[in-house]
C-alpha cells in the first residue's frame, strides 16, 4: 500500500508541476501550494530559495592510478572536484588537511584515496579511521570496501576492519594477529582498547601513515577536551615507534575551523573550505505555529510524505522524538507504519535496522534527534523538518544538508518552538540566512581532564620532561597538575627528576571521554529484557523513581533506580501524563579569574563549585501540559567545579525595582533565563552544555547576582566566550524582552522548559528594567 501511495503521489507531483509550469525536479509547485493552503499558509512567515551551483573539477598531478580513476568513473564521478584535488595533493605532500565543504560533497573520498593508492602500489602504509559514532564507522567501512572492490583489490590488499565495542573478541584477536590496511574505530575504543594495550599494536603504529578525523566539529566542549589528550597520546606512541602520520580531517563549516583543528590536535592544518561539488536548489521555509508546534510538524510530515518526499524530522530532545512518534501512531497508524523514530539510547540492532530500512526505501520517513545529523548514508532524502531552531547555524545547514538528491531540489522547513531564540530568528529571517557559522570552542587547558590523561599516558609510556617536544610542551602546560599527581602518588618520579611513571594498571578504565558518566541499562520490569540505555548525567533527571520514560513510542514507568548496579527498572504503561524534574542549585565562588566593568555593568569570570539536587518531579498532562501534582524525591546531589561568569545587581538597582513594584528575585530569574536562551548567539553550545542561577542576594558577591556557567567539570570555554561579549549578549536580551508582545513573560522570552523551579517566580518587565539600568 505504501508503494502505491508513493506512486500516486509522484503522479500528483508531476501533474502539479505541469500545472504551475515548474521544471521537473523542482519543488516550487509544493512551496506555492503551501503558501496558499488555508491552514498552513498563514503560519508560513518566510520562504527563501537558495539556487543550485554547478560542479567544478580540477586535475590532480600525478593523476589517480588508472584502476582507481576507472572505479570512480564507474560510480558516476568523471573527475575530482576542486576541493578533493586540492586536499589529495596536500595529503600527498605530507600536510595535515582539514576539509569543511558542505554535507554530501565527497569529503570521504579524501581519506579513502590515500590508503587505496598505497594498496594499488603494494606499499606497507596503513590508516586509522576515527569516527565519533559507531554507525559512521560501519557506513564508511562499507563504502571503502565497495570502492576497493571496484579497483580490483582483494581483502588481503585493501582490508578494512572495524575494531570497536561491538567487535567480538575473536575478531579483535584476529585483527591484532594480522593487521588490515585500514582499522576503523572511535575515540572511546582508541582510548580504552588500543592505547591502553598499545604494545600489541606496535607494528600497526609503525606503518601508520594516515589518521582520519571525521566530523571534527563534534569534538567541541568536554568531549573535545578529552579527545585533545587522546590524540596527543596516540601521536606520542606513533613517534616512539618511528612513524609520523598525516592527519586528514573533515568538519561541518565553522567560522574558526582551522584554528579549532590546530588547537584540538596541537599542530596546524591546511584548511580547505571552498567546494567544487554540485548542489541542487534548496527551499528554506520558516513557520510560526498558530497553536501547538507539534501539531503543525505532524501536519507538515503528512503533507510531505503524501507528496512523495522522503522526509526526516529533527527534534531537539529524546522525549519530543518519542512523543511525536506516539502521537503519529495514534493519529494515523497506516502512516506511522512508513515512519520510524531514531535516537541515542536505542539498542545497536534497533538503530542498524532503521538505517537499513531508510537506505532500502522500506520506510519513507524518520523522526530523529541529532543522532542522524552526521553523514550516515540513509539513501536519498528530499525534505527535512526542524522542530525548533537547532541551536546553531552550523547545525541548521548540517541537518538541511542531509536532504537533496543529485537530480532534484530539497526542502527544509523550520517549525519554530515558543523559544526565545526561535522567535528572534522568525522576526529577523535575514539575520538567520545571512548569519555566518559559529565559532567552535574547545578547552585543551582543562586541568581536571588533563589530570586523568597524564596518568593514562604515563601508564602507556613514561613521560619525560626532557624528552620529545610534545612531552615537554604537555608537561609544561599542566605543570601544577603534574606536581599534584606526583605529590598524591599517582605519578612516580624517577630519582634523578627524570621520567614519570604511573603506578595504576589500566587507568584508562576510569576515564569517560564524553563527560556524560557511565551508562545505565534500562530493563523491562516484566522479564529484565534490555529496553535501552541512559547516561549517568541524564539518569537522575529522566529515570528517577516515578519518571515516565519513553522508548520507541511506548511509555514506561520507572520503578527502581539502582546506582550500584547501574540499572533502571521500568514497567510498560499507558498514561495521559508525563513527568519533568524539579531541581535546586547553589554555587560557591572559588576563585576570580577576570573582571570587567562596562558603565554600570560589573561582571566577573571565575571558578565555581556548583551543587545540583533533583528534589522532586511534576506530573503534567500530555495534552495541554497543565500541572497535575508534584512529588518529592531524595536523591544524592551532583557536585562539580566549573568556570562561570556572573554579573552584579547592586543595591541601588534593587531599590529602584522595588519602588517600581517589580519582583526582585523574579526579575533576576527572568534575565537569567533570557540570557541562557540567547547564549548560542555568542558561543556555539547545546542547552545541556550550560547552566544558570540567579540570587536576590549572594553572600560572596554582596548583592543580587546572575550566574551563567559551563555545565561540565573544569569548564569547556563557553562561559569565557560569553564573558568576552557580555554587554552584547545582554543588549540582545533587552531587545528580545522589548520585542516580545506578551505581557507577563512567555516561552518566547523568559520561560524555560529546563527550569528546575517550574518557571516561578518570573518578572519580564523587571528583567528589562534591570538590564536598562545596568546597560545605561
Amino acid at each position: 500500500m505504501g508503494r502505491n501511495l508513493a506512486a500516486a503521489a509522484r503522479l500528483d507531483t508531476a501533474r502539479a508541476a505541469a500545472r504551475t509550469g515548474t521544471a521537473p525536479g523542482t519543488l516550487g509547485w509544493l512551496v506555492d501550494e503551501l503558501h496558499h493552503d488555508p491552514r498552513l499558509g498563514s503560519q508560513l512567515v518566510h520562504a527563501a530559495h537558495l539556487p543550485g551551483v554547478p560542479a567544478r573539477f580540477a586535475p590532480l598531478a600525478p593523476p589517480l592510478p588508472p584502476r582507481l580513476a576507472q572505479a570512480l568513473a564507474g560510480a558516476g564521478m568523471p573527475g575530482l572536484w576542486t576541493h578533493q584535488a586540492e586536499a589529495l595533493a596536500a595529503v600527498r605532500r605530507g600536510e595535515d588537511v582539514l576539509v569543511t565543504t558542505p554535507t554530501a560533497s565527497g569529503k570521504s573520498l579524501v581519506f579513502q584515496v590515500p590508503p587505496l593508492e598505497e594498496a594499488l602500489a603494494g606499499g606497507p602504509g596503513r590508516a586509522l579511521f576515527l569516527f565519533p559514532l559507531k554507525a559512521l564507522g560501519q557506513d564508511q567501512r562499507g563504502k571503502f570496501l565497495r570502492l576497493a572492490a571496484a579497483c580490483g583489490l582483494d581483502e588481503e590488499a585493501a582490508g578494512c576492519a572495524i575494531y570497536d565495542g561491538d567487535t567480538p573478541r575473536g575478531e579483535r584477536n584476529a585483527i591484532k594477529r594480522r593487521f588490515p590496511r585500514v582499522v576503523v574505530t572511535n575515540p572511546d575504543m582508541l582510548h580504552l582498547g588500543i592505547l591502553g594495550a598499545w604494545t600489541g599494536w606496535g607494528p600497526f603504529f609503525a606503518d601508520l601513515r594516515w589518521i582520519v578525523l571525521d566530523e571534527l566539529h563534534t569534538y567541541r566542549g568536554i568531549f573535545g577536551s578529552h579527545f585533545h589528550h587522546v590524540l596527543r597520546r596516540l601521536l606520542r606512541l606513533c613517534h616512539a615507534v618511528g612513524s609520523d602520520p598525516v592527519l586528514v580531517a573533515s568538519s561541518a563549516t565553522a567560522a574558526n575551523a582551522g584554528d579549532f583543528a590546530a588547537e584540538l590536535a596541537g599542530r596546524p592544518f591546511r584548511w580547505i573550505a571552498g567546494s567544487g561539488a554540485p548542489r541542487e536548489g534548496r527551499h528554506l521555509l520558516l513557520f510560526r505555529p498558530a497553536a501547538s508546534p507539534y501539531t503543525l510538524v505532524l501536519e507538515l510530515l503528512t503533507r510531505l510524505l503524501a507528496a512523495g518526499l522522503k522526509t526526516i524530522v529533527f527534534t531537539k530532545a529524546r522525549r519530543i522524538t518519542e512523543l511525536l512518534y506516539s502521537w503519529l501512531r495514534a493519529q494515523s497508524p497506516e502512516l506511522a507504519a512508513r515512519v520510524a523514530n531514531y535516537r541515542a539510547g536505542f539498542l545497536p540492532e534497533e538503530r542498524r535496522r532503521i538505517e537499513a530500512d531508510l537506505f532500502a526505501g522500506r520506510i519513507d520517513g524518520v523522526i530523529s534527534t541529532s543522532a542522524l545529523e552526521m553523514g550516515i548514508d540513509v539513501g536519498g532524502l528530499d525534505a527535512c523538518i526542524l522542530v525548533g531552531y537547532p541551536g546553531s547555524v552550523m547545525a541548521l545547514w548540517q541537518r538541511s544538508g542531509r536532504v537533496g538528491r543529485a537530480d532534484r531540489e530539497s526542502l527544509t522547513a523550520l517549525v519554530a518552538l515558543p523559544d526565545a531564540l526561535d522567535q528572534f530568528f522568525l522576526d529577523h529571517p535575514d539575520a538567520l540566512l545571512g548569519r555566518p557559522c559559529e565559532r567552535l570552542i574547545v578547552d585543551p587547558g582543562n586541568d581536571l581532564v588533563a589530570r586523568s590523561h597524564l596518568v593514562c599516558a604515563a601508564s602507556e609510556l613514561p613521560l619525560d620532561p626532557a624528552g620529545t617536544p610534545g612531552d615537554r610542551a604537555w608537561l609544561a602546560r599542566h605543570a601544577p597538575v603534574v606536581s599534584e599527581l606526583v605529590g598524591r602518588g599517582e605519578l612516580l618520579e624517577r630519582g634523578d627528576g627524570g621520567e614519570l611513571y604511573a603506578l595504576r594498571r589500566r587507568p584508562q578504565r576510569g576515564v569517560e571521554l564524553r563527560g556524560a558518566g557511565m551508562p545505565y541499562d534500562i530493563l523491562d520490569a516484566r522479564d529484565a529484557r534490555p529496553i535501552g540505555t541512559v547516561d549517568g548525567v541524564r539518569v537522575l533527571h529522566e529515570c528517577h523513581p516515578g519518571a515516565v520514560y519513553l522508548h520507541a513510542g511506548r511509555q514506561y514507568l520507572v520503578e527502581e533506580l539502582d546506582p550500584d548496579g547501574r540499572r533502571v527498572v521500568a514497567a510498560p504503561v499507558e498514561l495521559d501524563w508525563f513527568t519533568t524534574p524539579l531541581t535546586e542549585e547553589e554555587t560557591e565562588v572559588l576563585e576570580v579569574l577576570a573582571e570587567r566593568r562596562d558603565g554600570r555593568l560589573a561582571a566577573r569570570l571565575g571558578r565555581l563549585e556548583v551543587t545540583e539536587r533533583v528534589v522532586g518531579y511534576e506530573r503534567k498532562r500530555v495534552h495541554g501540559q497543565e500541572i497535575i501534582d508534584q512529588h518529592p524525591l531524595e536523591l544524592p546531589p551532583i557536585v562539580f567545579e566549573t568556570v562561570g561568569l556572573w554579573w552584579e545587581a547592586p543595591r541601588p538597582v534593587e531599590e529602584a525595582l522595588r519602588r517600581a513594584g517589580e519582583h526582585w528575585g523574579g526579575s533576576l530569574h527572568a534575565a537569567e533565563h533570557a540570557a541562557l536562551s540567547l547564549l548560542p548567539l555568542v558561543a556555539l553550545c547545546d542547552r545541556g552544555d550550560v547552566g544558570g542561577m540567579s540570587f536576590p542576594y549572594h553572600p560572596q558577591v554582596g548583592c543580587g547576582a546572575v550566574f551563567l556557567y559551563d555545565g561540565h567539570p573544569g569548564g569547556i570555554g563557553i562561559a569565557a566566550r560569553a564573558f568576552a561579549d557580555l554587554p552584547g549578549l545582554l543588549g540582545r536580551v533587552l531587545q528580545l524582552l522589548a520585542s516580545c508582545p506578551c505581557d507577563a513573560g512567555c516561552p518566547s522570552c523568559v520561560q524555560s522548559p529546563k527550569c528546575g523551579n517550574g518557571n516561578r517566580p518570573l518578572d519580564k518587565g523587571g528583567a528589562a528594567h534591570v538590564l536598562r539600568l545596568l546597560l545605561g
